[in-house]
């Protein structure tokens, strides 16, 4: 995206209109009514208790808020577009934890999956993890990192911090 010659309010400007397109393209929303998520037994209540586990065990392993917002935008693009059963929601919020550690975290700092699995308590062997985080990836194409709204808040934060220093 060229912006050259924008002034500051208008790259943002532009920034967001390229986010929200692409994310309209790759991830359809559920709407209230069908939230049940493709036919699956995953019902709002689950899937809160999902976002709020995740948001433990991301303290637990003191990753950054960035990681947690895109390990729960992984899982909401996830479950929009698979039939997931209820049995194999904690697997797949750790994997989904674990693939945006892997982007927004060191790599020093992410544990061993192992060690992740015994500690999260999710009752799922390394394995499954792994292989879990391999559907993932393969349901997403690859194509792990959209903008989240940890993103939307920096770049206000910033274009804010810059505006009171000039």
């Amino acid at each position: 995206m060229k912006c050259s010659g924008l002034s500051e309010s208008q790259k943002l400007v532009l920034a967001l209109e390229h986010a929200l397109a692409r994310e309209a393209k790759i991830w359809k929303v559920p709407t209230v009514r069908d939230f049940t998520l493709k036919g699956t037994d995953i019902s709002p209540l689950y899937y809160e208790k999902a976002i709020l586990w995740i948001k433990e065990l991301n303290a637990l392993f003191q990753f950054c808020s960035e990681t947690f917002a895109l390990a729960v935008s992984l899982l909401n693009r996830l479950l929009a577009t698979v039939k997931a059963q209820l049995k194999y929601l904690r697997c797949i919020a750790i994997a989904c934890l674990i693939l945006a550690a892997k982007i927004n975290e060191e790599d020093e700092l992410i544990p061993s999956v192992k060690k992740l699995a015994v500690q999260s308590g999710c009752k799922c062997s390394p394995a499954e993890i792994l292989r879990m985080e391999r559907i993932i990836l393969d349901k997403l194409h690859w194509d792990l990192y959209t903008a989240t709204s940890m993103d939307f808040l920096n770049i206000v934060s910033t274009k804010r911090l810059v505006s009171c220093t000039k």
